[in-house]
């Protein structure tokens, strides 16, 4: 028989050798909500886990500006892992409800993401009361004709602002160094929210550069934070850049594009295969970039959107 019970030290092993990157998550993403993490048991055997991640939009909302909770399971494959699937995904919506009830003063939403090719699991979703909402292209970049750029991932160029002034603009490329504080990111995460209406979580960061091999490219202009793209690995051959943003005033002059081709150059000098990044559909400005810069669009994710109460509107 199948039990869903919170998750305790006793399930560490099993957690860490049947589902390595959720387990890691739990142990070293501070985004995480603890008291979420559950698990599904039988026979006193580990076969599935699942937690909710708090994200910056959840920090800053109210009832008019809706925040998210990322949803995250995983079930062992076999012939009862819709079974298992299920339980789990019960498990998080009473833990979202429970969450909704002593934050009555935020419109929380529970979100989770499809791929656009996986109608059965869109439609399964469904099933529980999940909608879709967003549409984001997936996109990849062969790496391999990149002209590659040695060095430490450090470097300069210059653009010309609308009234003719040439700009210096100097990138630097931040990691993590062992267990002290993350230098080189004073004022990225004000330019960061100035560019997206809300800043990243500081947490996913440091989460991305210390466990995932991260580096955060930071292009400053007269020393204020003009630029950055977020840079982690998925596998050794592959890694993701995400997060690319330009604050409003240096939009248009080529910052965003010389700062991602340099990027692209670094990544194919340390031997990385390929870049990927998600986009919004509509934001065909962006897209139109990231094509120009030889990224090729290769598959789409649907965000699937979970609100108590939710009325579809009448089209």
């Amino acid at each position: 028989m199948i039990k869903i019970c919170r998750y305790d030290e006793s399930f560490s092993r099993e957690a860490k050798e049947l589902f390595g990157t959720l387990f890691e998550e739990t142990v070293k993403h501070a985004d995480v909500l603890k008291e979420t993490i559950s698990v599904a048991a039988e026979n006193g055997h580990l076969v599935g886990i699942c937690f909710l991640t708090v994200t910056s939009s959840y920090k800053y909302a109210d009832r008019e500006h809706p925040g998210y909770l990322n949803m995250d399971f995983e079930a062992v494959h076999g012939e009862n892992e819709v079974e298992i699937s299920a339980m789990l995904i019960d498990a998080l919506i009473n833990d979202y409800r429970k969450i909704c009830r002593s934050e009555k003063n935020k419109r929380i939403i529970l979100r989770t993401f499809c791929s656009a090719s996986s109608a059965d699991y869109m439609n399964y979703l469904v099933s529980f009361g999940f909608r879709a909402e967003h549409y984001m292209h997936r996109m990849r970049k062969d790496l391999s004709e990149t002209m590659k750029i040695p060095g430490n991932g450090d470097f300069d160029f210059t653009v010309r602002a609308k009234n003719g002034k040439e700009l210096k603009v100097c990138v630097e490329a931040v990691r993590a160094e062992g267990d002290t504080d993350i230098k080189g990111l004073d004022g990225y995460f004000e330019a960061n929210g100035r560019a997206f209406g809300i800043p990243d979580s500081e947490n996913e960061l440091e989460y991305r550069l210390r466990e995932q091999n991260g580096v955060q490219f930071v292009a400053r202009i007269d020393g204020r934070v003009a630029a950055a793209v977020s840079v982690w690995e998925n596998n050794p051959g592959s890694v993701s850049t995400e997060n690319i943003f330009c604050i409003e005033e240096y939009r248009r002059l080529g910052v965003t594009e010389n700062l991602l081709r340099g990027v692209c150059g670094y990544l194919a000098a340390r031997g990385y295969r390929e870049a990927t990044l998600f986009v919004y559909g509509v934001n065909t400005y962006a897209v139109e970039l990231y094509t120009k810069l030889g990224y090729m669009i290769y598959g789409g994710t649907l965000h699937m959107h979970y609100e108590d109460d939710y009325v579809p509107a009448l089209v």
